[in-house]
């Protein structure tokens, strides 16, 4: 056992790694870690990963996301001055505790220049990839300017509806095939269509990135009871973006390259009257 074990972390520490282009041409780091119990230390190497990503300087953290669980954590970067070796610190330690592995498990990672490693975890015994339900979503450890809002029983919440001539916005899109819905902005939230959730295979992190002309925000998706599937914090959005009565405001859902359905970002359009 003891051979084989160290035989596996041998292959480990050469992980196969694959460059593919994303959707707007920027480099995705393909990569996988194999963890063995008993043998893997805490903290991650990420063999491929360079002291600066993109010409940029190594982030102090970055989000690590599990498409497997819907987990999310901010990790501490650190290199090895000797070797110049980067590792997430306690990555393996939160990881496993958090992902329940106690099996030798292949987690298959993607990383950009957007600072976010996504990966997946391959069950040990049939290398299937390890899906989650919409309701088992847990943030750990995540950073966030968002408003403190509370679910209130009382709330009516008013899902947005799909117009018919929602084909007369998609100039706005920056890829029209994404899924957009105009969004009620007399909210302080609003609800994604359960149609586009339908149609679109959608699933969401607890966290997402909201992103508009002047930069990006952390917003909180929340499942109530009813199953609607809601993103707060949409009165800032409208407060920073100077919205006025008669201005429109579409959302376009943009989904984790590899992993279709998995929403990785909202971009907002504003629409001036």
């Amino acid at each position: 056992m003891e051979v084989a074990a160290e035989r596996i972390s041998t292959q480990n520490e050469r992980t196969q790694k694959m460059n593919t282009q994303g959707s707007k041409g920027d480099l995705i780091q393909k990569f996988f870690r194999v963890f063995i119990p008993n043998f893997t230390e805490d903290d991650m190497n990420l063999p491929f990963v360079s002291d600066k990503i993109l010409g940029t300087p190594l982030p102090r953290k970055v989000t690590v996301k599990s498409v497997s669980s819907g987990n999310i954590w901010r990790m501490e970067m650190t290199t090895n001055g000797e070797s110049d070796t980067v590792f997430l610190r306690d990555g393996w330690k939160k990881i496993v505790k958090d992902e329940n592995l106690t099996e030798p498990t292949f987690l298959v990672f993607e990383f950009d220049d957007s600072c976010v490693f996504h990966f997946c975890v391959y069950e040990h015994d049939s290398m299937c990839k390890r899906i989650r339900s919409l309701m088992g979503k847990q943030v750990i450890e995540v950073e966030s300017d968002e408003e403190n809002e509370e679910e209130d029983d009382d709330d009516v919440i008013v899902e947005d509806e799909v117009s018919t001539d929602s084909h007369k916005f998609d100039e706005y899109l920056d890829n029209k095939l994404n899924p957009s819905f105009p969004v009620d902005m007399t909210q302080k939230r609003t609800c994604i269509p359960a149609v586009l959730i339908n149609d679109y295979n959608l699933t969401f992190p607890n966290l997402v990135i909201v992103r508009d002309k002047i930069g990006k925000l952390k917003r909180r998706i929340s499942i109530w009871k009813n199953g609607s599937v809601c993103l707060n914090g949409i009165d800032s959005i409208t407060r920073r973006n100077h919205v006025k009565r008669g201005d429109k405001m579409l959302f376009e859902l943009k989904t984790v390259d590899g992993y279709h359905g998995l929403v990785r970002e909202i971009k907002v359009h504003i629409i001036k009257c």
